[in-house]
């Protein structure tokens, strides 16, 4: 094989690498005039996901794509913003609820606005090919 790859497994990951990249560069662009990054963007959707009810710390990590991510920070960021508010459990005073603001939820909205073309980065694949690239790359997450 010719070029920087040493067989086409290497250029499958340095290919989903480089996707990657790009798919977050597109979200980072849409978010940056509203000061915001892809990380907190995804907090505040899983937290309009339930709104007007809550989720906690660990719950919210959970749903996030991106595990590793320090989620105490980004919390500190959104709640520092007036997004996000933390709440302790009546039920359980050691655990912490999240949950926006109204005008958080107002702002998520909007912002969505934003990516409702979305799929336009996509929308030139043929629907057998979209299927396609699911099964395959829920098979590579599954393996």
């Amino acid at each position: 094989m010719n070029g920087p790859f040493r067989n086409q497994y290497h250029r499958l990951i340095a290919n989903l690498h480089r996707t990657d990249g790009f798919i977050i560069n597109y979200f980072q662009q849409k978010l940056s005039p509203h000061d915001l990054s892809v990380q907190q963007y995804s907090v505040l959707r899983r937290l309009q996901d339930v709104y007007p009810d809550s989720l906690t710390v660990s719950e919210v990590k959970e749903r996030l794509a991106d595990h590793n991510s320090d989620i105490t920070r980004l919390i500190d960021r959104l709640v520092a913003k007036n997004l996000v508010v933390r709440e302790v459990d009546e039920q359980n005073r050691r655990r912490v609820n999240l949950r926006l603001t109204d005008d958080a939820n107002r702002f998520v909205g909007e912002v969505a606005q934003e990516f409702k073309d979305f799929e336009s980065i996509v929308n030139h694949l043929t629907d057998e090919e979209v299927e396609t690239l699911n099964i395959l790359l829920d098979k590579i997450r599954n393996a």
